[in-house]
């Protein structure tokens, strides 16, 4: 295969600024139309960014456009209506985390993925982040060797703040509605009731992508051990048995993001503080002590800067054209989805 031919399904906000502008630059890729059922909007973008063909929607894309691959950033709601579609024409297809709101749904789509032989990445853009990596790497080669003594804790923070930190609006228009503003948004699983409901959608919306980077730090499935009643903090047990903890909301920030993971082993620790989601130009920090002889030593490597969507399209990229596993796959969004279910229900006891 040459160039990886693109489609986009969605041209709002996080269409424009967070996937579509990362993959103009790609030498290996060719942006070949994007579905939108805002008529002028979607004008405007493809004229913006130099794609030839529009459609209203992903059906209309999919029956004429010559495309290997889509794009399609939506409410994580409207999956259920999007990606099947996608999936069944044999394309390679990205969406936004998590992969849908129903760990049935999840399945079932995961399973049409893999039966039509296609990449289905979702967009956990923190596994991407090149200090991500690079503490995930470090940490496998320290339980490897031991040369820091077993993994005992990790612990990861992070309270809300401004994850947007003022980048400058999208192309805009003055037409009502979205784009998929007759699509039915997928029901919540039955046993939930609308208190629940609500909880389970605000916890998957914004503490998803740290349920998912922590299985991906460990290299291992965990599960849930204990909700805080009051929200602030879940508990819990890997498969090894390492404990860890997710601070979820000790306190707010205003001016500045903080999300950190530092994992600790007998002798030692690693951490990461990862930016804010649109704050371009920057990769995570890492911190690395190691505590076993004297004298100790404490390390903070330098690390190119670059954005973890950036990272995420060249990844998604090389995956759809076979020259690299999918770093974030449909399979593992599952699991997310499993945790959080878990979680919902051992809060509402």
């Amino acid at each position: 295969m040459g160039k990886l031919r693109l489609g986009f399904v969605g041209a709002g906000y996080m269409g424009q600024l967070a996937h579509i502008a990362n993959y103009v630059g790609l030498p290996e890729v060719e942006l070949v139309a994007v579905a939108e059922g805002r008529k002028q909007l979607a004008e405007r973008v493809a004229a913006r960014y130099g794609i030839a063909q529009v459609y209203p929607d992903h059906r209309a894309l999919l029956e004429s456009a010559q495309v290997d691959a889509v794009v399609a950033i939506m409410a994580y709601g409207l999956h259920h209506a999007v990606v099947p579609d996608v999936l069944r024409a044999g394309k390679h297809l990205i969406t936004e985390k998590p992969i849908c709101i129903g760990v049935e749904t999840a399945r079932a789509m995961t399973r049409l993925a893999d039966q039509q032989g296609v990449v289905y990445q979702v967009g956990y853009m923190k596994r991407c982040d090149l200090g991500s990596r690079y503490v995930r790497d470090l940490a496998a080669r320290w339980r490897q060797s031991g040369e820091c003594g077993r993994p005992r804790y990790l612990r990861v923070t992070m309270p809300p703040g401004p994850w947007q930190l003022e980048i400058e609006g999208p192309i805009g228009s003055d037409e009502p509605g979205a784009s998929y503003e007759g699509q039915s948004w997928e029901p919540f699983p039955a046993w939930m009731d609308k208190a629940t409901a609500d909880r389970y959608n605000a916890f998957i919306n914004y503490y998803i992508h740290q349920v998912n980077l922590t299985r991906y730090l460990l290299g291992e499935d965990y599960r849930v051990a204990y909700a805080d009643p009051a929200g602030v903090t879940f508990t819990g047990v890997s498969d090894s048995g390492l404990p860890l903890v997710l601070e979820m909301a000790p306190y707010t920030t205003r001016d500045h993001w903080v999300e950190t993971y530092t994992l600790f082993f007998e002798q030692g620790w690693m951490e990461v503080s990862l930016p804010a989601p649109l704050a371009r130009q920057q990769s995570g920090r890492v911190r690395i002590f190691r505590g076993k002889d004297l004298p100790t030593t404490f390390e903070q490597p330098v690390l190119p800067p670059r954005w973890g969507f950036g990272e995420q399209a060249k990844c998604f990229v090389a995956a759809a054209l076979g020259r690299s596993p999918n770093l974030s796959p449909a399979a593992d969004a599952v699991k997310d989805l499993e945790v959080a279910e878990a979680y919902i229900k051992m809060l509402s006891g």
